[in-house]
């Protein structure tokens, strides 16, 4: 089940298209460092009018701060490509080494905070050459946020192994690895 909606994709990619126009809004996010800089930038609550159905419900909190990721993260995004999710590109072979290597994904799927989640994603979107799947990206940010806050809260909700979001991360990071290599075995 999808958390960020079909029209909350399309106000994010309306949203990321005008940033690259206002660079006071894109710096003012490019500058933070973490979640709490980049909820008091003015290019977060640019996107936070926007996307009341997004954050804004009654126990959720964690919402809010997987939209401000989202937001510090996107003003790093040069440009979306929506053709593979983001875990995909991570683990997209580039000569004989995936995009990011098996040592820092594990480190991105070890993080504890929502400020480590940042640091980690920001380096993934360098790594990218911010050419990003930005609504995968969304998603992702949110899934984490969510079972970040049900861990916290010692919240057990039934969900298939694979519905976790590291666990997602994993098999479609090695799938593109492996999916690379059966490639390069068929030349």
């Amino acid at each position: 089940m999808k958390i960020v909606k079909d029209d909350h994709r399309v106000t994010l990619r309306q949203w990321h298209a005008g940033l690259q126009d206002k660079r006071a809004l894109r710096a003012s996010l490019r500058h933070s460092k973490t979640v709490t800089e980049a909820c008091l930038s003015e290019g977060f609550r640019s996107l936070l009018m926007q996307t009341h159905s997004l954050w804004r419900s009654d126990a959720q909190e964690w919402r809010f701060t997987a939209l401000a990721i989202t937001a510090a993260l996107a003003a790093h995004v040069k440009s979306i490509d929506e053709r593979q999710t983001f875990a995909t590109q991570l683990g997209q072979m580039m000569g004989n080494k995936p995009v990011m290597s098996e040592l820092r994904f594990s480190r991105l799927s070890a993080v504890k905070t929502a400020d480590e989640l940042l640091r980690q994603l920001l380096r993934a979107v360098r790594l990218l050459n911010g050419t990003v799947n930005l609504p995968s990206l969304a998603e992702d940010i949110f899934y984490w946020c969510r079972e970040n806050d049900e861990l916290q809260n010692h919240i057990r909700r039934q969900q298939r192994p694979t519905e976790c979001i590291r666990v997602r991360w994993a098999m479609e990071y090695f799938q593109a690895g492996d999916a690379g290599s059966d490639n390069n075995n068929e030349q």
